[in-house]
């Protein structure tokens, strides 16, 4: 194998790292969002809650100064009753009292079941507190490991690209730029593949004889026709064709 390829493979192992490093610090912003998500979303749901309880209860003492009004519409026409002095104005009043007390009772009756909604509400408002502290507690240690965990993969690539300035210093002239010529800083992006039965590892088109026995014969370097990959032919396969 061409010694310049075997340099330019260990370069791209030192890329390969790289880039896994990048995607795995890339992968922790969304993972990151999505459990500060959850833990909105546990507030969201407490404060809810919060807000069903505290409008039943406003709804609750509305109803009851309701009451209070009609009792006294109901005590204010039952003390003129004695003074009226006629029965169309006697029977007036008794319709105004009875329509009051219907209408208060009415009013009693939705004042209980806002005082069993506003049980239940803080039933749930206490349980919703409870998950609240639970969860949010155990969502931030999360947190807490993941702005670890991209720490520590920020100080490995930084060592990492220490590495590789170090290393691309050390190589010959001119392969270095060709190498990144072919790898335009594309993640991911593999310049340097191996021949496989006369294909390249890259592209995946055929690679004429001529070409494939130069990169067995290793002393130039050559490079794919289709996509311009620097072509290398692994030791079991280095046997020159006819």
């Amino acid at each position: 194998m061409n010694e310049k390829i075997t340099l330019l493979l260990k370069l791209q192992d030192i890329d390969k790292a790289l880039d896994s490093l990048e995607q795995d610090k890339e992968s922790i912003s969304p993972r990151r969002e999505g459990l500060r998500a959850d833990i909105q979303t546990l507030i969201d749901q407490f404060e809810e809650t919060k807000k069903g309880l505290t409008d039943a209860q406003v709804a609750k003492k509305n109803l009851e100064l309701d009451i209070d009004a009609r009792e006294q519409s109901v005590q204010k026409n039952n003390s003129e009753l004695n003074n009226v002095k006629t029965n169309e104005a006697y029977k007036a009043l008794l319709t105004q009292i009875d329509e009051a007390k219907k209408s208060k009772a009415k009013l009693e009756d939705e004042v209980l079941e806002l005082m069993e909604k506003a049980e239940q509400f803080q039933k749930d408002l206490k349980e919703r507190e409870k998950i609240l502290q639970q969860n949010k507690g155990e969502l931030e240690k999360k947190i807490a490991g993941l702005d670890s965990e991209e720490a520590l993969l920020e100080s490995k690539s930084v060592e990492k690209k220490k590495e590789r300035e170090a290393y691309v210093q050390s190589l010959p002239d001119g392969i270095f730029q060709r190498y990144e010529e072919i790898r335009r800083g594309r993640s991911g992006f593999v310049a340097v593949v191996p021949v496989n039965e006369m294909i390249c590892g890259g592209c995946r088109t055929s690679i004429p004889p001529g070409t494939v026995n130069e990169a067995m014969k290793g002393k130039d370097i050559v490079s794919c026709e289709s996509c311009s990959r620097l072509l290398y032919v692994p030791p079991s396969e280095s046997q020159p064709s006819e």
